[in-house]
């Protein structure tokens, strides 16, 4: 019994001592885990290990103008595309009035739509789109991205080398969210290109937050009253915003400055005027059966990625015609899936101008 005494006093020791350390050292700990980062990676890692640092620590790395910190830009996936308009007129061999926009998910970048030799954007091409992509840092705050992407597009729109007639916005994931974000802000700002917009499609994105993100929350709320937990919650506070906001699907900078109720009921509707459509992955055949649309597509509650309405959210209300749920099929394979290829060309093609 003695002893048994002695090893939990210790363990509560060793828990005081790293709660001690982790919560009042938590910025000299980024800090560090930066600098480890910067000097400890090869000069030029891999686009996907920088995709993935940026989804877990982006907002840090930004912060601190990290060479690891994903920058927002536009690409051909060939190249990175330059806004001043001669050297974009350069870059471009066949620009079309139609543009087809991609939105890569969380821990992702734009070179990852091109999967097992399909990519949903390049597809329409044969159909008279362009297909540009959008890179950004996931780690950010999903509308820190969204507003500076509205602002983005339409400096792009305006130096296109020919008149931008329609605009289609395709995205995954975390993609979805940003992508919203972007209307909404588009609408605040009064720009040109949200009038240009004909289709938005959504595949697997969280519009209701994703269960993963939720639970790194739970463990936040939970253990912030207990002391000797406290080494958990500091460190579930310290994962990046962008993540934090896949917890409710927050597109607008209120719902993560608690300027109102952070519970989703208030979230920006669907933009007017355009065609919206979400899919949504459902790893079991059976997309009926409740179990299989709460697991969704592993990653994404079905409920979640339609948009559709619970306790803590407003439906979105996307047309019932304009949801589908795809049946054995995980979060990754909406990129590749015939069958999603084939849906996403049918609607944006039945709403081209």
């Amino acid at each position: 019994m003695a002893l048994k005494q002695r090893m939990n006093r210790t363990l509560q020791l060793w828990l005081n001592d790293l709660s001690d350390r982790v919560s009042t050292n938590a910025v000299q700990w980024q800090a560090g885990l930066g600098d480890f980062l910067e000097s400890g990676l090869p000069p030029a890692p891999s686009d996907l290990v920088i995709a993935t640092l940026n989804g877990l620590m982006g907002d840090g790395l930004a912060e601190r103008r990290s060479r690891l910190a994903q920058t927002m830009a536009f690409s051909s996936q060939m190249m990175r595309l330059n806004l001043d308009p001669v050297a974009l007129a350069g870059q471009l061999k066949a620009p079309q009035p139609r543009l087809v926009i991609c939105v890569h998910g969380w821990c992702m970048n734009d070179s990852q739509w091109q999967r097992k030799s399909h990519d949903h954007g390049r597809a329409l091409a044969k159909f008279g789109y362009t297909p540009v992509y959008l890179r950004y840092n996931t780690g950010r705050h999903v509308s820190t991205n969204g507003e500076e992407f509205a602002l983005m597009l339409e400096q792009l729109v305006d130096i296109w080398p020919c008149e931008v007639k329609e605009i289609v916005l395709i995205a995954h994931s975390m993609g979805g969210l940003v992508s919203r974000s972007a209307c909404f802000y588009a609408n605040r700002h009064q720009v040109k290109w949200i009038q240009k917009l004909a289709t938005l499609i959504t595949l697997g994105t969280p519009h209701n937050g994703a269960p993963l993100a939720q639970m790194a929350h739970w463990v936040e709320e939970r253990t912030a009253a207990v002391p000797y937990l406290q080494p958990f919650a500091t460190l579930a506070r310290m994962r990046s915003a962008g993540s934090k906001d896949l917890c409710h699907g927050a597109i607008h900078h209120a719902a993560w400055e608690r300027r109102v109720p952070d519970t989703g009921q208030l979230r920006p509707p669907l933009p007017d005027g355009v065609a919206c459509f979400a899919i949504a992955g459902c790893l079991r055949k059976n997309v009926q059966d409740a179990r299989s649309r709460r697991l969704g597509d592993g990653l994404v509650p079905v409920a979640s990625a339609l948009g559709e309405a619970t306790e803590h959210h407003l439906s979105l209300e996307f047309p019932v015609q304009n949801q589908w749920v795809c049946g054995g099929m995980n979060h990754m394979g909406l990129l590749t899936d015939p069958g999603v290829a084939r849906r996403v060309q049918g609607w944006v093609l039945a709403n081209s101008h």
